[in-house]
């Protein structure tokens, strides 16, 4: 079934909120894994979320009750939802015959630092894993959360459930971490906007990688960053297809694959951003590296940035894009640091309505046109560029929101077809 020479290499399935969305999907995915552990695998370590739409009620309820939670209260509150499913799925795996043991992150000992609502894992203990396994049991984990060296509950942000899965593969040295979604991979573009979008069915952890912090949903990006690291395979399949269905998978590409590589592999496109610009600070790159430590400190990724120093103005201004959901987040933040410094001049402005298309392929190292390129099919389909952002291997346009299906249909036209 998984092509593996041995029956007892260590398996990671992840299943997302939409693979465990109700009871008969809970048993479909219960039913398939049974048919694995009989097949002979069985170093099984099952990695599940919240039931779709749960953690986004969830969070519903803690703001109802107060915007302003600390963090523990409120990541005690969100990662409810995963409890209820590894509960649901330990006893839908009983009821097909096998013996299930449930963890949560606590009884993994899944540590992770103090920064709630975006914690990184530390350690995990696989010991009881493998115990259980001895004991001929599957084990079913609660992704998305862990706890701290205080045991405070805390959790990973969105898609944490991807990074629980790679962080216990790694772990457990598993042969490969299979996340289980309800699309067939990756995608060429996102289908719901370029209907003629294809599947990709090999991906460069660096493509991977990049694809997925700049909008691709499919995968969280520190998830991937986890498999890049460790040189962990990934695959993204689609949880309601058979196994021998295609899929994505995402490991390391020899030179000559990246040579042959498309110029670009895949268009993302991100609505998740909003725009700060700083004006009236003083012309001191001191200035400027004390405002992106303390969003670092926060955990708010700094994306695309623009600085302007005037010669003849005493003041310079700062912009860059983060996350939308950062935005309150980043505002009090700077404006706690410019009442701390004094900077009493420092002016905020927060532009939203973007969103930032990006072309990336591993092929644009050997192709010197893709910036032309890129330039010509937005202008040609009158789309307003607002910042431009380039890597080796890609290239990031922000440009008004309502734009964005545009300009996603545009550059995947020019590029890929």
């Amino acid at each position: 079934m998984y092509a593996l020479s041995e029956r007892t290499a260590s398996i990671v399935q992840k299943y997302g909120g939409t693979s465990v969305g109700n009871a008969e999907r809970i048993k479909a995915v219960a039913a398939r894994i049974a048919r694995q552990w009989r097949a002979g695998y069985r170093h099984l370590a099952i990695v599940v979320s919240a039931r779709a739409g749960e953690t986004n009620r969830l969070v519903e309820m803690v703001n109802e009750v107060n915007p302003q939670a600390s963090g523990l209260s409120y990541d005690m509150a969100v990662a409810a939802g995963e409890q209820v499913s590894v509960a649901l799925m330990a006893a839908a795996l009983e009821a097909e015959g096998l013996r299930a043991q449930p963890f949560l992150a606590y009884q993994l000992g899944i540590v992770t630092d103090e920064l709630h609502a975006k914690a990184r894992i530390r350690q995990i203990n696989t010991a009881p894993i493998k115990q259980g396994w001895e004991a001929g049991a599957v084990a079913v984990i609660a992704g998305f959360q862990g706890v701290t060296d205080d045991m405070e509950l805390t959790t990973l942000g969105r898609g944490g459930s991807d990074t629980s899965a790679v962080a216990l593969a790694v772990a457990l040295q598993a042969a490969f971490c299979e996340i289980n979604t309800d699309v067939d991979g990756v995608f060429t573009a996102d289908p719901r906007l370029v209907p003629e979008a294809r599947l990709i069915e090999a991906l460069d952890y660096e493509v991977a990688l990049e694809m997925a912090s700049l909008g691709s949903k499919v995968l969280h990006p520190r998830c991937v960053e986890l498999g890049a690291k460790f040189k962990m395979p990934l695959i993204v399949r689609n949880t309601f297809t058979p196994d021998e269905h295609r899929r994505t998978r995402i490991m390391v590409h020899s030179e000559a694959s990246a040579i042959e590589a498309l110029v670009v592999a895949g268009i993302t496109t991100d609505r998740n951003i909003a725009k700060l610009t700083l004006s009236g600070l003083k012309k001191d790159s001191a200035v400027i590296s004390e405002i992106f430590h303390q969003l670092g400190e926060l955990g708010v990724n700094v994306d695309i940035i623009v600085h302007d120093k005037p010669e003849a103005e005493p003041a310079m201004r700062l912009g860059f894009t983060i996350a939308k959901s950062d935005l309150d987040l980043a505002r009090r933040a700077i404006g706690k640091l410019a009442e701390e410094k004094g900077y009493r001049d420092l002016k905020i402005e927060v532009e939203s309505g973007l969103a930032k298309i990006s072309a990336v392929g591993v092929g644009m190292r050997s192709y010197a046109g893709v910036a032309g390129r890129t330039f010509s099919a937005l202008t040609s389909s009158g789309v307003v560029i607002h910042m431009i952002s380039t890597s080796e291997i890609k290239i990031s346009v922000v440009v008004n929101e309502r734009d964005s299906d545009l300009a996603t249909r545009a550059l995947h036209q020019e590029f890929i077809k």
